[in-house]
């Protein structure tokens, strides 16, 4: 047998002696009382008088809720791309009635619905029927002009990849989106293949529906007898404007391929005689003229030099009177948050090579410095705002 050394009986010295050290005791020290000052917090927290109140101010839920919340954003993503709110808007179903309709697996199906049901975007009766909620039923449903749901189709399909970049966004200023071999980002590439374009332009739909109207009902349209949007997507805001007010005629200036979309979704509102498609691009040659020019969640995918060529563009095209109207999710210096405008505008970094949010007071002075008078801006709806001004009356066309 092996005589043990006389070091492996000894203990270790060195840690022995770091573990009594000073800054080592007093390190322990503040790690204890910290955990007990923790610990009576979670005590006062779930307290049924205290917690409430406490919880105003500071609430651990809170913050596991936001950095968690990709779970409650995949359930919801995952639900309208496969369809499932418009199927539940035909009729409800019994769970096996959905497992059967879409090829579930029984064992991750009764966990999704539920959490559709603790999302409110299900209800649930005795019976274990599943239909949807008011929400679900008025802005997801593929069916309903009011479908939201285009954007969070888009979301799902490039969006939700796109942010795990922002890291790299953070270390480059680069956008994460895949460039073709050319050069070209990912607005340069979209037109090129019609489906992928279809959706985006239905989730642009998505974002415009709610401002559409307040856009309608706050700008002095009844001034005015005609009016283009500049890259109108689907064409919401024409729609919405038309019906608004019935003496306005209007026009979508885009790239060619966007053409049968736009004329799609205006014949399916019987506005086809008073909206049409102007096909061009803006970025070669003049404007088309009108008494207004809009731009919406447009000129945030451009760098100042070319949303200033654009503007300059547009007073040339106006006649006298004539109005720009530019809306996006701008920062506002009077609004107290702005957390979802800078979101958009790191959405749009991931998108683009030089496109950001700007402010209201930014985007003003542009138009100021165009040559437009009396500019104005008001806060159309959540993070979006609006920012209009007027050709002089003297001004040459």
């Amino acid at each position: 047998m092996e005589r043990s050394h006389a070091s492996d009986a000894l203990p270790n010295r060195t840690n022995a002696g770091a573990k009594g050290h000073p800054g080592v005791v007093a390190a322990r020290q503040t790690r204890t009382r910290t955990m007990r000052r923790d610990l009576l917090l979670l005590k006062v927290l779930q307290s049924p008088s205290l917690g409430p109140a406490i919880r105003w101010l500071v609430d651990p839920q809170r913050v596991l809720h936001v950095g968690m919340g990709f779970w409650s954003s995949r359930v919801v993503l995952t639900a309208v791309e496969i369809g499932l709110f418009t199927e539940l808007a035909k009729r409800p179903r019994p769970l096996q009635e959905v497992i059967d309709h879409f090829g579930w697996h029984p064992r991750a199906a009764h966990a999704f619905l539920e959490a559709l049901v603790g999302l409110e975007l299900l209800t649930r009766d005795a019976a274990s029927v599943y239909a949807n909620s008011r929400q679900a039923a008025l802005f997801l449903d593929r069916a309903q002009p009011s479908y939201l749901g285009g954007l969070l189709e888009l979301s799902s399909t490039r969006l939700y990849d796109l942010w795990s970049g922002l890291g790299d966004l953070l270390k480059t200023g680069r956008p994460q989106a895949k460039e073709d071999p050319d050069g070209n980002d990912f607005f340069g590439t979209l037109y090129r293949d019609p489906e992928a374009l279809r959706k985006f332009l239905s989730g642009m739909t998505g974002i415009s529906m709610g401002e559409a109207v307040p856009i309608a009902a706050h700008f002095p349209w009844k001034r005015f007898k005609t009016f283009v949007d500049i890259g109108a997507a689907q064409g919401v805001l024409p729609v919405v404007v038309a019906l608004t007010h019935s003496h306005l005629t209007g026009a979508s200036y885009d790239l060619a391929a966007v053409q049968p979309i736009f004329e799609d979704y205006i014949a399916s509102f019987d506005l086809s005689e008073r909206l049409r498609f102007l096909p061009g691009d803006m970025h070669a040659g003049p404007l088309p003229s009108a008494d207004v020019i809009c731009f919406g969640h447009l000129l945030h995918g451009f760098g100042e030099e070319k949303r200033r060529t654009l503007i300059a563009k547009s007073y040339a095209a106006l006649p006298p009177g004539g109005t720009i109207l530019i809306y996006d999710a701008m920062i506002a210096a009077g609004r107290r948050r702005n957390y979802v405008s800078f979101l958009s505008s790191l959405n749009i970094m991931l998108e683009t090579r030089d496109g950001f949010e700007a402010t209201t007071d930014q985007c003003a002075q542009w138009l100021r410095d165009a040559g437009f008078v009396r500019v104005t801006t008001r806060h159309v709806l959540g993070p979006t705002s609006m920012v209009f001004g007027f050709k002089p009356q003297g001004a040459r066309q």
